[in-house]
């Protein structure tokens, strides 16, 4: 009986043995993964008018020409936007909003876990139409028709998703039309969309309706959007005539200034 005993702690040990170096490679996986998964960069700023203060409610656009990403997002009270979980690359950032002009910063290059830190200091008033580059439209040669996917996510200032907002893509050029509904994910996908410059609206109840003007639909690879939907109304931290460039008035007719 004790010899039994004795073979049957020599099978434990044994059994025990086998399996330390399987539990080990479980954990060097997790951590590899975990490490992966926090390698991840980051874009962050502040937009402000020449004076100096925040810009709240501003739309700011960050697309990769590289990786065919678009995100999408508005400052908040403090006049502060951020993307989080970027992949490695090169990024441009878009700046518009009513009553003052649009910026746009090119080549801002993300490394992860560096984070990188882009603020904006815009100009009252809008650039002059005749000025705004043309828009770009991608013509497939002969009769090629090259199709990609559209895919997204929609959610709300705290990363809640937003399910049953509706997309809508048009194609000015060719008037073509995709139309798509979030699930209870906030995920969107469109199949079989041809490669082109599309405009895209963004429809929920209670959030502002978001319209972007240019968005492109690559060849390489389709189409990513990662929204943030602004619940309605707009509340931001103190007056809202802080926020409105000052008016100038207009002299009276036959006399000069």
């Amino acid at each position: 009986m004790l010899y039994r005993a004795r073979r049957s702690l020599r099978d434990q040990i044994r059994t025990f043995s086998g399996l330390v170096p399987a539990l080990l490679a479980i954990f060097l996986l997790l951590h590899a993964t975990e490490t992966e998964a926090a390698l991840r960069g980051r874009i962050r700023g502040t937009i402000r008018d020449l004076a100096g203060k925040p810009l709240p409610g501003l739309l700011v656009r960050l697309t990769s020409p590289q990786l065919g990403v678009m995100n999408v997002t508005d400052t908040d009270g403090k006049g502060v936007y951020a993307f989080e979980d970027l992949d490695a690359g090169s990024y441009d950032i878009e700046v518009s909003g009513y009553a003052y002009q649009h910026q746009i910063k090119k080549g801002i290059v993300v490394q992860p876990p560096f984070r990188n830190i882009v603020d904006f200091s815009l100009p009252a008033g809008s650039p002059s139409a005749a000025n705004a580059p043309p828009p770009v439209v991608y013509t497939a040669p002969g009769d090629e028709t090259i199709v990609r996917e559209v895919v997204g996510t929609l959610r709300d200032k705290d990363r809640h998703p937003i399910p049953d907002a509706l997309l809508g893509l048009v194609n000015p050029r060719t008037g073509a039309t995709f139309r798509a509904q979030s699930d209870r994910e906030g995920k969107i996908r469109l199949e079989a969309v041809p490669v082109g410059i599309y405009r895209i609206n963004i429809v929920s109840p209670g959030y502002v309706t978001m319209e972007l003007k240019q968005a492109e639909v690559t060849r390489e690879v389709g189409l990513v959007l990662n929204l943030t939907l602004v619940e309605y109304p707009l509340r931001f931290e103190g007056r809202p005539e802080d926020f409105v460039p000052e008016e100038k008035p207009v002299p009276p007719e036959g006399t000069t200034p």
